[in-house]
């Protein structure tokens, strides 16, 4: 479980890691305005199966996304999964509902982009709470100005008088979590993390 700054603090519950990854992933993606877990069910085969997710992109366009666990490493247990699978498409196709299957493997090798927002996520959710935050996101959008690609540390350094560095760094992951700056999803979370400004991102 987390509070999802996304979603106004809402308290979004999920019941593994595989799940929690991909909440993470729509948490920190700027382009999904909204999402909510455990939409709806889907009838397919004659069982009610969960959508994991429900989400909104900034053009409005929705999706789902529906978890499912490998199968025994057998013939008749792997054929069983793709014949689900493949009615599961059907099903969300009849319905007009754009889907996506998430498979196990999937997710743990993008496990270290997991561990980093898993990181970020405190320091966003410390932001909200923070009083002058608008101020430290004017300062550190203006530091970033001034210097496009930098890191955590040479932020902090920079605007340590009259800030606490920890306010600064709530404040570099709420312009991350907004997408106003960017960052290295796939390498693990350091001060000497590069720090992009969004026309920088692609340098």
């Amino acid at each position: 479980m987390f509070l999802s700054p996304k979603n106004g603090g809402r308290l979004v519950k999920v019941i593994e890691p595989c799940r929690l990854a991909i909440a993470l992933e729509l948490e920190f993606d700027p382009e999904i305005t909204t999402y909510v877990e455990r939409p709806r069910k889907l009838s397919v085969d004659g069982a009610d199966l969960e959508l994991c997710f429900w989400s909104r992109r900034s053009d409005t366009a929705e999706s789902y996304q529906i978890f499912r666990r490998q199968p025994k490493p057998t013939v008749p247990a792997v054929r069983m999964e793709e014949r689900i699978c493949t009615n599961l498409l059907g099903a969300a196709k009849s319905a007009g509902m754009p889907l996506t299957i998430r498979k196990p493997a999937s997710i743990l090798a993008n496990r270290v982009a997991n561990a980093t927002r898993l990181e970020l996520l405190p320091y966003v959710q410390a932001a909200s709470g923070l009083e002058g935050i608008e101020t430290l996101v004017r300062a550190v959008t203006s530091c970033m100005e001034a210097n496009p690609i930098s890191s955590f540390y040479a932020i902090e350094r920079s605007l340590c008088d009259p800030f606490d560095w920890r306010d600064i760094r709530s404040a570099t992951c709420l312009l991350i979590h907004k997408g106003v700056l960017s960052i290295d999803l796939h390498e693990r979370l350091r001060v000497s993390s590069k720090v992009r400004w969004k026309e920088a991102a692609h340098a």
